[in-house]
């Protein structure tokens, strides 16, 4: 009755309390380890609440004088005949900074090419001069013909009209005889013989009169054709001598042409101070082939980047931008500072970019230039023309943006460089 008001459980705890009670271990590092948990979980949180990030983009290029880089390339192909200038000479706007030959020699001709129509053209040239000036003295000759000729028709139209006059009053003579014998013919006193030769005496006045017209008129004829031919001479020679003179100015421009093809003069197209001469004389060279720059003296030089179009719309003016040259390695030297100064309106083609820079290109891109800090690194001087290459600061943005607003990346932005606080 007695063991039935406790449970069983508890009599068989108190037979086994002899063996004493069960306890668990601690640890000595167990409250210092829970601490640094909270303190680094802490510190995660701080870092994603106030840490941020810098997007960047990698850019290359090269250093380029303030007001631009020309870079002068040959307008033919040939060799070069002789050269003017070295490499660092100043020169100025419309100099003469070499000659390139184009001339062709020809075994067939004993000569070159050019010189053999140099040779046809000047012949030609001397012809038309000898014409021209046979054109003056036929000037002088046919006005004194002409005028002889008129005056000689005035003389047969004078003689013409005295003769028409005299012819008329045989005319007229005969005709009084004719009527004063008709009646004779009719009073039988004049025989018909003798009637039929007043008759023919009288139409042979008659016919004299229209020859002497006749040649009236030719006289005149020919003194109209006189003096019109005379009035027309200085245009038929104005004509000769326009002709000959387009014939000479087309010879000169041939002249010109090949003259040009045989030897090109290639001109200072501004003032500055030539750039990345190597040219030898008898070198050959191609049509647009780049011979050498013309740099703008004591202009400061800038940094010409280019960028893609994922990095475009999101640099400005002022955009900080971190430098580093080839020429000078930056583990020695450091990195270099400049900021943004100027951003093209458009892209350029890979084939603009090409050929105004001669480095590779594949897609199109954003002309971009940089304002140096420094002139020099360290004491050496930079010079134009170096090769550049340069992180452009994008954007910064929170942590905790990075983790949770994965869209505030471009797909194809360059990774994040994580900073504590507002370190770049």
């Amino acid at each position: 009755m007695h063991e039935d008001l406790f449970r069983r459980e508890m009599l068989d705890a108190r037979k086994q309390r002899w063996l004493g009670s069960i306890r668990l271990p601690v640890s000595r590092m167990g409250w210092p380890m829970a601490g640094l948990a909270l303190a680094a979980l802490i510190a995660l949180l701080a870092l994603l609440g106030f840490g941020r990030y810098t997007r960047s983009e990698s850019a290359s290029g090269q250093l380029i004088p303030r007001g631009g880089l020309l870079n002068v390339s040959a307008p033919a192909g040939g060799r070069i005949a002789r050269s003017h200038v070295v490499e660092g000479q100043t020169v100025a706007r419309g100099q003469t900074l070499l000659e390139i030959s184009a001339e062709l020699d020809s075994p067939a001709l004993g000569a070159g090419v050019g010189q053999a129509v140099g040779a046809e053209l000047a012949l030609q040239r001397e012809r038309l001069l000898a014409e021209r000036d046979a054109i003056e003295r036929e000037r002088g000759r046919d006005t004194d013909s002409l005028r002889q000729r008129i005056d000689d028709s005035q003389r047969r139209i004078d003689l013409a009209d005295a003769q028409l006059r005299l012819r008329r009053e045989q005319a007229a003579q005969a005709e009084r005889l004719s009527r004063q014998v008709q009646p004779l013919r009719a009073a039988k006193l004049l025989s018909d013989v003798q009637w039929q030769q007043y008759e023919t005496t009288r139409i042979d006045s008659l016919s004299r009169v229209q020859d002497a017209q006749r040649e009236r008129l030719d006289a005149a004829r020919e003194l109209a054709d006189a003096r019109a031919a005379l009035a027309d001479l200085p245009r038929r020679l104005s004509e000769r001598r326009g002709r000959i003179e387009r014939e000479l100015a087309d010879i000169a421009q041939d002249d010109a042409h090949n003259e040009g093809r045989r030897r090109i003069a290639v001109l200072a197209p501004r003032a500055g101070r030539i750039s990345g001469w190597a040219l030898t004389e008898g070198q050959a060279i191609g049509a647009g082939q780049r011979l050498f720059s013309l740099l703008p003296e004591h202009a400061p030089l800038q940094a010409e980047l280019w960028l893609p179009d994922r990095a475009i719309g999101l640099i400005a003016a002022g955009t900080p931008v971190t430098l580093r040259y080839p020429a000078f390695p930056y583990q020695t030297y450091g990195l270099q500072r400049g900021r943004v100064a100027q951003i093209a309106r458009a892209p350029l083609s890979a084939q603009d970019i090409r050929e105004r820079t001669g480095r590779p290109a594949d897609a199109p891109a954003w002309r971009v230039l940089v304002d140096l800090d420094r002139q020099q690194v360290a004491s050496h001087a930079l010079q134009a023309q170096m090769r550049v290459d340069a992180e452009l600061q994008l954007e910064r943005r929170r942590l905790y943006e990075f983790l949770f607003l994965p869209g505030v990346l471009a797909p194809n932005a360059s990774a994040p460089t994580t900073t504590q606080g507002d370190a770049p």
